[in-house]
């Protein structure tokens, strides 16, 4: 039989990542801002930004290339909502991007999760607000090589 191979939770892996860049950002906009894989059924939250695993594929026997979205909301009140959003989309696409070549330890995994490539499949792009199609959230999509352990 063939080994197998179990692959990382790639979404607790950028949450993890994208938690720790964020708050070591200098910038107002970035600060206080909640990364996370679910939004409270019917709200729009004020400054989150939401991961989630897309699909993907594996790539050989111990390398998993999950797809993830990136969705940012940004609502404070202010006049400079949009541009704070838009802003803050853009340090996320990047944060993201500089995963390839890291290492990032998460719970309940025996070894620090290699992340060595990453692919842009969807830069920022302003769509409806899924619980409020009035307002809008800017997502974007990554591919990220992780490797995986053989069992």
């Amino acid at each position: 039989m063939d080994a197998v191979a179990l692959y990382p939770d790639a979404e607790l892996v950028a949450v993890t990542w994208l938690r720790a860049r964020l708050a070591e950002r200098p910038e107002p906009y970035a600060s206080g801002v909640t990364v996370g894989t679910k939004v409270p059924p019917g709200t729009s939250p004020g400054r989150y930004v939401r991961i989630r695993r897309l699909g993907g594929t594996e790539l050989h026997q111990v390398a998993d290339a999950p797809r993830l979205q990136a969705q940012v909301w940004y609502s404070t009140g202010s006049t400079g909502d949009e541009l704070n959003r838009q802003a803050l989309a853009q340090v996320v696409w990047a944060l993201l991007r500089a995963m390839r070549g890291q290492a990032v330890t998460i719970p309940g995994w025996p070894t620090p999760v290699a992340c060595y490539r990453v692919a842009t499949f969807g830069g920022p792009a302003n769509v409806p607000d899924p619980a409020d199609t009035a307002r809008v959230i800017t997502q974007l999509a990554v591919e990220v090589g992780m490797r995986g352990r053989a069992t």
